[in-house]
């Protein structure tokens, strides 16, 4: 990786290779000095022993001990390259790979299939980029006046100073830079969010707790409805429905198993497996059919 330093805004760092990530790691050894991993490696060095225009019409596609597999997709290079073993071997020597293989089984096929890497560096420079661009905004005359003379009454000790003032302009760059990038107020508690979201993480995570809330509520008084009840008096996800159904279940039966539960909460507990009204369910039937769930057995 290399860091650069720039004049306004963060630190940030770029990757200019794969390799730089596992630089001084012990994962490098362990990566690159896999066979399989070598062995792709050895594969991509084809076209250096071959030549160009015979790796255009053949490709290793394996290996079984020391004899190598190539697919040939023309019957006239096949015969050529068949030719060219003795050869092939010989530059085979000089691989560090290749030189494993002592036979080459040259077999006709179909085409190599292109396929596009699983994964580059680009889009990570990409939003790396994006950021930095957003980041890197210049404060006014006027802004830098404000800092320093907030930092000058609010703050005594004279050497806390400095440090306070650079914090207080990198946040400040960091609100004008998301300001610029689309980012605005949060409906609810004002909080910048990103330009597609109208709400911050953290009241979204309220709002739906909030409505979590209401969908076990509205069940805890209804619990035979059923979801489509549910979502007709309250539009949730199944989800909601579903987790607030688990929780009404597991506390009937924690009170059951704890000898706490009453015939009434039986009963919702019936409603809630069966989704039957609780009118329609008797003391004495949610007596028999709860009967054999597990009890304490001590005081």
């Amino acid at each position: 990786m290399e860091e650069d330093k720039k004049p306004e805004g963060k630190r940030y760092r770029t990757m200019e290779s794969i390799a730089g990530v596992f630089a001084g790691s012990d994962v490098r050894q362990k990566l690159f000095g896999n066979k399989g991993f070598q062995f792709y490696l050895f594969q991509k060095r084809w076209p250096k022993i071959v030549g160009d225009l015979m790796a255009e019409e053949s490709y290793i596609t394996g290996c079984k001990g020391p004899l190598l597999f190539v697919r040939v997709t023309n019957s006239t290079f096949l015969q050529q390259l068949f030719m060219m073993k003795a050869d092939i071997l010989k530059a085979l020597a000089k691989d560090e790979i290749g030189r494993y293989f002592t036979d080459i089984r040259f077999l006709s096929g179909s085409p190599k299939k292109p396929y596009k890497p699983f994964t580059t560096l680009a889009p990570v420079n990409r939003a790396i980029e994006k950021e930095q661009k957003m980041y890197s905004q210049s404060l006014t005359e006027e802004e830098k006046g404000w800092i320093q003379n907030w930092v000058g009454s609010h703050v005594k000790k004279e050497a806390l100073r400095p440090p306070f003032a650079e914090m207080m302009e990198e946040v400040l760059k960091i609100r004008k830079g998301e300001l610029a990038g689309g980012y605005h107020p949060c409906a609810l508690c004002g909080s910048l969010c990103p330009p597609e979201d109208p709400l911050c993480p953290a009241c979204r995570r309220k709002l739906k707790k909030t409505k979590q809330n209401k969908v076990t509520l509205l069940l805890k008084a209804n619990p035979h409805y059923t979801y489509q009840q549910v979502r007709a008096i309250l539009p949730c996800e199944y989800s909601m429905y579903e987790e607030a159904r688990d929780i009404l279940i597991h506390r009937a039966k924690e009170k059951i198993f704890h000898k706490q539960a009453a015939s009434e909460e039986k009963r919702k507990l019936l409603a809630l497996l069966l989704h039957r009204p609780l009118d329609t369910i008797t003391e004495k039937e949610a007596e028999d059919m709860l009967k054999k769930m597990p009890q304490k057995k001590w005081d």
